[in-house]
């Protein structure tokens, strides 16, 4: 049987201008979150959902030539064709 992964839990001391503060509790009330402790990392999993939304969107504008590129490379690399890069 596997043990589920133990999630442990950090502590932080974080220093906020009044603009800071403002856009954090603007947040937590978008979000619905009335402890501003809980919108700390609900704001810092929301800007990485963001951040990988924006690279998926730019990855899917890729011109197909260079998508060509990028897969027959991966492809040599699995077959072992390419050489280390230092």
């Amino acid at each position: 049987m596997q043990m589920a992964e133990e999630t442990r839990q950090h502590s932080i001391t974080a220093t906020f201008t009044d603009e800071e503060l403002d856009l954090l509790e603007a947040f937590a009330a978008e979000e619905g979150i009335e402890d501003l402790k809980d919108a700390i990392p609900a704001m810092v999993h929301e800007l990485l959902r963001l951040h990988d939304a924006l690279w998926d969107e730019q990855f899917k504008n890729i011109p197909p030539a260079l998508d060509e590129m990028a897969r027959k490379a991966l492809d040599d690399y699995h077959a072992g064709l390419t050489e280390d890069f230092d």
